[in-house]
């Protein structure tokens, strides 16, 4: 048995590609896994705010499309960076165990985010961390930043910015979770949909794929998944809307507690449910619906045409 896995080429993704790897080699030793490095629009140009780049998907569609072609049998994905409505032909098969699920603030000194400076610069490319920070501190000076983990590392340490917000599992997936100067989580900050989560993907009619990744799949992690995916598809945010979301599941339950913003931090719609672990998918539609009611469109609207 063999299978291709195409993954982007970043340390990140290649962690992510090498963990799947050992997983579905652990769990069929039959198997021969091969990795197949792609380059994505987003890693062509890592110069252009995300925002501006005019289409979603950036990060996936060639991998999609490696898959959907049968240059490989399954995609995989940083699932925060998958768009919410998959290509014809193509499913979300799986997930890995979620990781750390949280943002990071990495400073300069090691300060805190109330330790910063009034005016200090915080780098971020996220619209939603834009949106949190703001919220939290809106003195500070928010500047763009893109490029993999060790790139916005360096470019800190040259002084591009004060500090900057990213990922805490990407940290901690890369042995470099010491530069972590605080954790930004709950209540003030919630993750992107999907964060620390690992997306596997496959051709909707490829049963053998389907059956390998089913063999390394976490229910947890897929029903967190599916709440969360489900609440920003009926909300229509996209990958890089004001948009902050975690799903917890525990067992047989879920709850989902989720955030939209405008993007200056002055306004905060917010919300909570929870329910049965099969019910995450229409858990998500129903906050969703909850937060439309209250004016989600609105916010999301205006933060796509800053």
């Amino acid at each position: 048995m063999k299978l291709v896995l195409a993954t982007r080429g970043s340390p990140l993704a290649l962690w992510q590609a090498e963990e799947t790897r050992r997983l579905l080699c652990a769990a069929r030793p039959e198997a021969i896994v091969e990795l197949q490095k792609i380059e994505s629009t987003g890693d062509r140009d890592d110069r252009s705010d995300l925002a501006s780049l005019g289409r979603i998907g950036v990060f996936t569609a060639e991998i999609d499309r490696a898959v959907l072609e049968d240059r490989a049998d399954l995609g995989v994905h940083s699932l925060k960076d998958m768009t919410t409505s998959l290509p014809e032909g193509l499913m979300l098969a799986g997930t890995l165990a979620r990781g750390r699920a949280e943002d990071a603030l990495v400073a300069r000194g090691g300060r805190r985010l109330v330790d910063l400076p009034r005016g200090a610069r915080v780098a971020t490319g996220s619209s939603r961390r834009i949106a949190m920070l703001r919220r939290a501190r809106p003195d500070l000076e928010i500047v763009a930043i893109r490029g993999n983990v060790d790139t916005r590392l360096t470019k800190l340490a040259r002084g591009d910015a004060d500090a900057l917000v990213m990922a805490l599992a990407g940290l901690d997936r890369l042995g470099l979770v010491e530069h972590a100067c605080e954790i930004l989580g709950p209540p003030r900050f919630l993750p992107a949909v999907g964060q620390a989560i690992v997306g596997l993907t496959c051709r909707a009619d490829d049963e053998r794929t389907a059956r390998a990744i089913a063999a390394i799949s976490d229910r947890e992690s897929f029903a967190e998944a599916a709440a969360e995916r489900a609440l920003l598809h009926d909300l229509h945010g996209g990958c890089n809307a004001p948009i902050g979301a975690r799903a917890r599941a525990v067992e047989n339950s879920i709850s989902l507690r989720a955030c939209v913003l405008s993007i200056d931090g002055t306004e905060c719609l917010e919300g909570e449910r929870s329910g049965p672990i099969d019910a995450a998918e229409a858990l998500g539609r129903d906050l969703a619906s909850e937060l439309g009611r209250r004016g989600a469109a609105r916010l999301v609207l205006a933060a796509r045409a800053r």
